[in-house]
């Protein structure tokens, strides 16, 4: 009994933990599914805007935005790979979410442009 008592205590840490990961929006790069070196972002909204360069093995494959977009409700995004010498459209797989699910899933090999609001859903299989 105390084992079951000490499992569930465990899931249910572990998804409140998950749904407050992030108190806003988020982004997510799969770096296993990138081909790019680097991926450029950004977003826009609500009179906001933010830049956000991810370089593989130097950056974070996940972080939340600035702050500044806490109460955006509908986010403009756009993605673009940067060229490498052997592939000058470079294959990127990122995800955007707004706190506890992910808004949209963004695959590109040039550029991409959203716009999203918070509510909506789509899955993100890094």
């Amino acid at each position: 009994m105390r084992a079951i008592l000490l499992a569930s205590a465990l899931v249910l840490v572990t998804q409140i933990g998950t749904a407050a990961a992030h108190d806003a929006w988020f982004v997510r790069v799969c770096s296993g599914k990138t081909e790019a070196n680097r991926v450029f972002l950004q977003f826009a909204g609500a009179r906001r805007g933010f830049g956000w360069m991810w370089t593989r093995g130097q950056s974070s494959n996940e972080r939340p935005l600035s702050d500044r977009f806490r109460t955006v409700h509908r986010l403009y995004v756009r993605g673009q790979t940067m060229a490498m010498p052997n592939n000058q459209q470079p294959h990127a797989y990122v995800c955007i979410g707004f706190r506890d699910h992910i808004v949209q899933r963004m695959e590109f090999d040039d550029h991409v442009d959203y716009e999203k609001n918070w509510n909506e859903a789509d899955n993100c299989a890094c």
